[in-house]
């Protein structure tokens, strides 16, 4: 049994850790709960690269993080580097800068995503949600691997969020980037999450033995800047959901909690919440459906067919 629970926050699930000479890399890190991670991480003793679209607005925060520590995190902590998720030459960008550095990765924290109603699409032309929430860090994720495992023991965790229950994939995912059916910004969210917990459950048989796993979440509800494109009245629903909202330090916490606990180190493919497991999504578990969308996004992404990734 946990011993944490929904009221917890990051910094009691992670109290008396002592993370130096750890590295984490928090994509999202500007805002909210990927802030927040970033923030304890540090506290910790772990360097943490924030990987933020806005360079403006990452520089500010850390800056404040790091202002507001009294002292108890350093200026070196914090590493800044640019990140856009939505297109795809960003991020083999990032991944390249980060192995020329030569750091190792004991956590990849995939946290950055977007929710939003309309349909969009990526530079690379993929449906945003598909295309930021999923294929963005499955690039990020494959292109580090072998650092990853390098690296180990280590983690990757996948931010998704219980929307995937709302999800209309199917095992021949069909339709990916919704140019067939009447888009559902909602649906098409969950199909993204849902994609993050199959991949995150692919990547731990995939990792298995070489000392890295990877697990899946749903922080809560939070109201953060995710929800700042949503119409009135989904911003209502969010207002009449606030007696069950988490604030920030809780709604990190199963974020934490997946990334730092020892009990989770030995085996991957969980799927938490309220740092403790919850139900999984539908397909999640089915091997051959999981590997069939890591085929399709290494297809996608350019991923080499014959990569031992």
């Amino acid at each position: 049994m946990t011993r944490f629970n929904a009221r917890s926050t990051a910094e009691q699930v992670t109290e008396g850790l002592d993370l130096r000479g750890k590295c984490a890399i928090v994509t999202g890190a500007s805002a909210g709960i990927g802030q927040e991670t970033a923030r304890v991480l540090a506290l910790r003793g772990c360097h943490v690269t924030m990987a933020c679209r806005d360079l403006r607005k990452g520089g500010s925060v850390r800056d404040r993080l790091i202002a507001d520590s009294a002292g108890r995190i350093g200026a070196d902590a914090l590493t800044l580097m640019p990140l856009d998720l939505a297109n795809l030459q960003s991020v083999r960008e990032l991944a390249a800068e980060y192995l020329d550095s030569g750091r190792p990765i004991h956590l990849l924290i995939n946290n950055a995503g977007i929710m939003i109603p309309m349909r969009r699409e990526t530079d690379d032309g993929f449906e945003a949600h598909f295309g930021v929430n999923h294929l963005g860090h499955f690039l990020l994720t494959v292109l580090l691997l072998d650092r990853i495992r390098q690296s180990a023991p280590a983690r990757i965790i996948n931010v998704a969020s219980d929307a995937l229950h709302f999800a209309t994939l199917t095992p021949e995912f069909e339709d990916l980037n919704w140019e067939k059916r009447k888009f559902s910004g909602w649906r098409s969210y969950g199909d993204s999450k849902l994609m993050n917990h199959l991949f995150a459950n692919e990547l731990s048989r995939r990792l298995e033995g070489t000392g890295a796993v990877a697990h899946a979440l749903h922080p809560g509800i939070i109201l953060t800047e995710l929800a700042r494109d949503q119409p009135w009245f989904m911003k209502l629903l969010g207002l009449l959901a606030l007696p069950i909202a988490k604030n920030v330090a809780r709604g990190a916490a199963t974020t934490l909690y997946a990334a730092t606990a020892p009990e989770l180190a030995a085996k991957g493919g969980g799927y938490f919440s309220n740092c403790a497991p919850t139900r999984p999504g539908k397909l999640a578990g089915e091997a051959h459906v999981e590997a069939r969308l890591w085929a399709i996004s290494a297809e996608l992404t350019g991923i080499s067919p014959g990569s031992r990734q």
